[in-house]
């Protein structure tokens, strides 16, 4: 159920062209107002808009939308591939592996932007080695390893996202036995000196020019080490006030915020509203609103604010994750930031930090 006066709707509605178009059309057609139809128009942000909003005023049924992005985009990058045989087996792959998987997800947990695109990059090389052995006289019929070897020697690293593909052919007697190095990455490239680090805290602290939500949000990063993904989940019922501190319920027990982030905190618990008109009067209450009726601002929407002030979300996180790993037992660091109990543990390792004798001793104080 929304809530906007009729004339703020009305005047939404004839702002812009593109979205005056979209509802004429709807008014115009016939048959009821589905997803798949909303698909068919342009501009595809204006279009999801105002899903959103029907969406929110029950008009729409909700739908994963991550999912049915990854699933339009699969549709024609894997109708690149021009040997009929070839595309039939990676819709095969697809559709048996990440898809699969996608779709049995618990209720009520939906994909990622992050898992949509590492598919997107898989699936994406693995059409550029299909065209690379078609431009070489072979295919994946008659592809070898030492192929395989040439092609991953000449390109990126993340060439080495084929390997689940081949694996799964080999698997079933689709290919010889071929296969690609797994890509862990280098840790040590994906860190940042701790001075920097700090040096970016006390540009938050200090640059009030900066939005509020973007401040807050490189500080529960650079601070407490929480991903994008965690960060614009939080809602009013995270936040505890009781006038002289601010606690946030980041894990099990609540964290005891200092400034100047306690006082960002309340600025973003009191505001109620992002930039959507039609708000739906059950809506969460978002800390980090999106632009969107009824939803939070997106994972990757913030990772890209935070990188246009300077922040990159990965390495700065990593950065964050090492320094409290060598400062809190494993344990205390679990249940204070809401981090898995072996996440912790592996952190723990990698910097060399408190022993499990020691946690169990803080737990007991």
């Amino acid at each position: 159920m929304l809530r906007p006066p009729p004339l703020t709707v009305l005047r939404w509605v004839r702002k812009t062209p593109a979205r005056r178009a979209i509802f004429e059309a709807l008014a115009g057609g016939t048959g009821p107002v589905t997803h798949e139809v909303l698909d068919r128009f342009t501009p595809v942000r204006t279009a999801d808009n105002i899903r959103a909003v029907l969406v929110a005023g029950g008009a729409l049924p909700s739908r994963d939308e991550q999912l049915a992005k990854l699933e339009k985009w699969l549709t024609k990058a894997i109708g690149r591939v021009e040997d009929p045989d070839e595309r039939w087996l990676l819709r095969t792959y697809v559709n048996w592996q990440p898809l699969r998987r996608f779709r049995r997800l618990p209720a009520g947990k939906q994909v990622t932007h992050g898992q949509a695109n590492g598919v997107r990059i898989e699936v994406r090389y693995v059409v550029r080695l299909l065209e690379w052995l078609r431009r070489n006289g072979s295919s994946l019929a008659l592809c070898t390893q030492d192929h395989i070897d040439t092609w991953l020697g000449h390109g990126p690293a993340l060439r080495s996202s084929v390997r689940a593909f081949l694996l799964w052919t080999r698997r079933r007697g689709y290919t010889r036995q071929l296969t690609a190095p797994i890509n862990n990455g280098d840790f040590t490239v994906h860190v940042i000196a701790q001075d920097q680090r700090w040096t970016l805290v006390r540009r938050l602290v200090q640059d009030d020019q900066l939005s509020t939500a973007d401040r807050a949000a490189g500080l529960l990063l650079l601070l407490f080490a929480q991903p994008a993904s965690r960060i614009t989940l939080l809602t009013t019922e995270h936040v505890a006030d009781d006038g002289d501190k601010v606690t946030l319920r980041l894990g099990q027990k609540p964290a005891e915020l200092s400034a100047p982030l306690d006082d960002l905190i309340r600025q973003l618990a009191r505001q109620r509203q992002g930039l959507a008109v039609t708000v739906p009067l059950d809506e969460p209450k978002w800390l980090f609103h999106g632009a969107y009726p009824g939803q939070p601002l997106a994972p990757h929407t913030l990772c890209h604010r935070l990188k246009a002030i300077g922040i990159r979300p990965r390495v700065a996180r990593n950065t964050s994750l090492m320094e409290i790993a060598s400062e809190l037992p494993a344990y205390v660091f679990s249940r204070l930031l809401g981090f898995h109990q072996s996440t912790a543990d592996n952190w723990d390792r990698e910097r060399g930090g408190f022993s499990p004798e020691y946690a169990a001793e803080i737990n007991r104080r």
